[in-house]
């Protein structure tokens, strides 16, 4: 006669209660601060070949701007606004372009899964891109800066008047807004488009084609639109009475633009 072996009710359980109980050990999951995220986004803009070329291409437009500018000095004393404006044409050309390509590095190189995967909240971990390019931007203006500084000082030195670093606080202060709203806009146009080729193009044709169009078909209606109208009114600290028109076009331009990409981002399809 076969022998049939009958386990107890206590026995089969054991295996599942020493299972929960293991689980119930375990330290709960941690997710990463926001601070890790901008560590990580900051990091992950300068780690690419790309990242790379952008920064050491806005130095040497950098060098290159002062150098022409020491050689073709004007008489009288060197103006450090002047040196700083020389200087800082390569931050706004070419500075945003990194912002457009933090924001769609996820998804034209195929890493949003993983990105997503190991941190789930994708508004959080754009904000966190967004932050990011803006540390960037203010580390290689305040380089341009010293740049501009030590250009000054050379001109002034080598001029015979001297240099002047009149209204250097509020010259510093509209560049590192403009420069900040600038990168901004760019990562905005790349989290709404993700394609980092066309974010590129639409980042520098729209409000390129406004501001030759706009005069001609809206007169002064147009300054509503004119986001680089806004950039050179906080550039210089002065608004001329155009507050309504300024935020206007940084409202469309801009915060219009981060709304939908936040949204469009945590809406997109992950393949």
């Amino acid at each position: 006669m076969a022998v049939t072996e009958i386990s107890s009710p206590a026995a089969t359980a054991a295996p599942g209660k020493h299972r929960a109980a293991v689980a119930t050990s375990l330290p709960p999951a941690r997710g990463q601060s926001f601070l890790k995220l901008v560590t990580t986004e900051l990091r992950k803009s300068v780690d690419t070949r790309s990242g790379r070329v952008l920064i050491l291409a806005i130095l040497a437009l950098a060098v290159a701007a002062l150098t022409w500018q020491l050689t073709h000095m004007n008489s009288g004393q060197q103006a450090f606004d002047s040196y700083l404006a020389a200087a800082s044409t390569g931050v706004q050309l070419l500075l945003p372009v990194i912002g457009v390509m933090a924001m769609t590095s996820e998804w034209t190189q195929r890493t949003a899964l993983t990105t997503f995967t190991l941190s789930p909240r994708r508004v959080r971990v754009q904000l966190a891109k967004f932050v990011s390019a803006i540390v960037l931007s203010v580390v290689v203006l305040t380089a341009t800066t010293v740049l501009a500084l030590a250009a000054t000082a050379i001109g002034g030195a080598t001029g015979g008047d001297g240099a002047t670093y009149a209204g250097l606080g509020g010259a510093l202060a509209g560049a590192y807004l403009t420069t900040a709203l600038n990168v901004v806009m760019g990562a905005a146009f790349g989290a709404v488009i993700a394609q980092t080729a066309v974010a590129i193009l639409v980042f520098f044709v729209a409000p390129t084609a406004w501001a030759l169009a706009g005069p001609a078909l809206f007169k002064d209606n147009a300054d509503w639109l004119d986001v680089f109208g806004a950039f050179g009114r906080i550039a210089e600290r002065d608004l001329h009475g155009m507050v309504p028109e300024t935020l206007t076009a940084i409202g469309v331009w801009i915060v219009l633009p981060t709304i939908v990409g936040l949204w469009a981002s945590s809406r997109r399809e992950v393949k």
